[in-house]
């Protein structure tokens, strides 16, 4: 079977895209980067230039099998559907082709750069027979059983938690503007995430001061079919840090969820550049709470 690729066309490609990815989460043991959320969160921030460098993965009858796209620092993103996945060594041979550059960081010589999970065997093993070396950066995935026990958030006096409201979306584009490891957005690309297919306002949160002061924010993105979501972004601002608003924003969350009946909630976070065992704030806020690794999702290289 040939793969055919071609640029991204219209509404009718994203829709097939989120098929396929709704069909690959329905295995647990394969929610992979990205999900739904993730979808619509790079359409949202990319705009036009993401769709420019969207590539359709397709077989020769027209059916779409997946997508391919370039992140920051060349590192390309993929996924196909459940039954395509052995033929992503078709799409990485063709991306070989498209994404070689210039070596990162101190290397020379030009290399190509794949996202993958360590439990993803069939991509592993397609990257390590092509010639790809796994790199110490990753992206660390948590999931959560909400069946689990939630303790009740309790939000330091002053505090309150909420549903997003006109009112607060210009000071949630600031505060997300000084979140680290998120890509500054604007009120346009904000009200443009707004209207994708996965938003719902209720399930944007904010927290906010008595003085209405917003300080904190979780995007929850609820994937109906599967019965799962998962929060991207998420933070709180630094100077009211340290205060457990992280963790019981988390638990609000997780308790708004278990009331609309959805059985898990992922997590992503990434930025995690080595190997080092020592969790950052981050990591240690989302281990309090409960989550648990789903995964890692590690930079492959290749030279040419």
């Amino acid at each position: 079977m040939t793969v055919m690729f071609r640029p991204y066309e219209n509404s009718n490609d994203f829709s097939a895209l989120r098929s396929l990815i709704m069909q690959k989460f329905a295995d647990p043991k394969r929610r992979f980067y990205p999900s739904l959320g993730d979808l619509d969160y790079n359409r949202s921030f990319g705009g036009d230039p993401f769709f420019k460098n969207l590539t359709i993965c397709e077989r020769d009858d027209g059916t779409i099998i997946g997508a391919v796209w370039p992140g920051h620092y060349r590192i390309l993103y993929c996924f196909t559907g459940p039954e395509f996945s052995h033929l992503e060594d078709e799409i990485f041979a063709w991306a070989e082709k498209k994404y070689c550059g210039t070596a990162l960081e101190d290397r020379s010589g030009e290399e190509v750069y794949i996202w993958a999970y360590s439990k993803d065997l069939t991509r592993v093993k397609i990257l390590s027979d092509r010639g790809y070396t796994q790199h110490t950066w990753y992206m660390y995935s948590g999931v959560i059983d909400l069946n689990s026990n939630i303790p009740e958030p309790r939000f330091p006096e002053g505090y309150t938690v909420r549903p997003i409201q006109d009112g607060d979306l210009s000071q949630k584009v600031i505060i997300m503007r000084g979140s680290a490891g998120l890509t500054a957005p604007t009120m346009d690309i904000y009200k443009r995430l707004m209207s994708s297919p996965t938003y719902k306002q209720e399930l944007d949160l904010v927290v906010v001061t008595e003085n209405n002061e917003v300080v904190g924010f979780a995007n929850i993105w609820q994937d109906v079919q599967n019965n799962i979501a998962i929060i991207e972004p998420f933070g709180t601002v630094e100077s009211h840090r340290r205060k457990g608003l992280a963790t019981n924003l988390l638990y609000e969350s997780m308790h708004r969820l278990k009331r609309l009946g959805i059985s898990e909630l992922y997590i992503n976070h990434g930025g995690l550049w080595t190997l080092d065992s020592e969790p950052d704030d981050a990591m240690r806020v989302y281990s309090k709470v409960g989550f648990q690794e789903f995964g890692r999702m590690f930079v492959w290289c290749k030279p040419k």
